[in-house]
């Protein structure tokens, strides 16, 4: 059997220039609304990226500070039982 799909031959009578106008002025208008919504997710999608980036950055930061200030601690901690050693010492 032969399968057949819709038809792209032209219309018996062929179209007027304002026809064609009409047509091409309602495909520009629903190329522009598609525009619009493209440029809203693009938008959305920026506004989602820099909010896990500045994220991103924060948890970076709050570790490296948590690292610094653990290694601060363990330097005085140090320098602490150096000092109570050599007071000692010296008595």
């Amino acid at each position: 059997p032969d399968i057949v799909g819709p038809s792209n031959a032209a219309a018996d009578t062929p179209m007027t220039r304002k026809e064609m106008i009409t047509i091409m002025e309602a495909t520009c208008k629903e190329m522009d609304e598609k525009k619009l919504q493209y440029e809203r997710m693009i938008h959305a999608l920026t506004l989602e990226e820099a909010a896990a980036e500045a994220a991103s950055a924060c948890i970076d930061e709050t570790i490296s500070d948590g690292a610094g200030n653990e290694e601060e601690e363990a330097d005085s901690e140090a320098g602490e039982e150096e000092n109570d050693s050599s007071g000692s010492a010296s008595v």
